[in-house]
């Protein structure tokens, strides 16, 4: 398995008025389709679970600039519990089940020295919002 950075550059024939940016921890940005948060920037690779993880991932650094209120409805529905049914720790079960899914995914990014950098970085800011809300 490995994670790639799918780049705005070579994104189907896309203008540069259908991204947004988000500055990640780095210093770098990170240019971030403005609908379509399920396929870009990433792509997690390597066998079929890699649609649903890449999905998971790219809805998680796609929120990198939104607020904690977007955070938590992505959060509860990835907990299948429904909505304002339990504080985001509980409904989480385990926040670190993420942050070490997240963790696991900085060890496999595939790309030149600063492309694996914005990817880890911006795997690394999707962890700090996590621990952010479920501390």
């Amino acid at each position: 398995m490995h994670v790639i950075w799918k780049r705005p550059d070579g994104f189907l024939n896309a203008q540069p008025e259908e991204f947004r940016r988000v500055s990640l921890s780095g210093g770098a940005q990170l240019w971030l389709h403005r609908s379509d948060t399920e396929w870009y920037p990433f792509q997690v690779s390597g066998d079929w679970a890699g649609q649903d993880e890449t999905m998971r991932l790219n809805r998680m650094v796609n929120l990198l600039d939104r607020d904690d209120t977007d955070w938590i409805r992505f959060l509860e529905r990835e907990s299948d519990t429904g909505e304002g049914s339990q504080p985001v720790p509980s409904v989480l079960g385990s926040p670190n089940s993420i942050i070490e899914w997240l963790e696991s995914l900085k060890a496999v990014v595939k790309g030149n020295t600063w492309e694996a950098e914005i990817m880890t970085n911006a795997l690394g800011d999707v962890q700090g919002r996590i621990r952010k809300l479920c501390n």
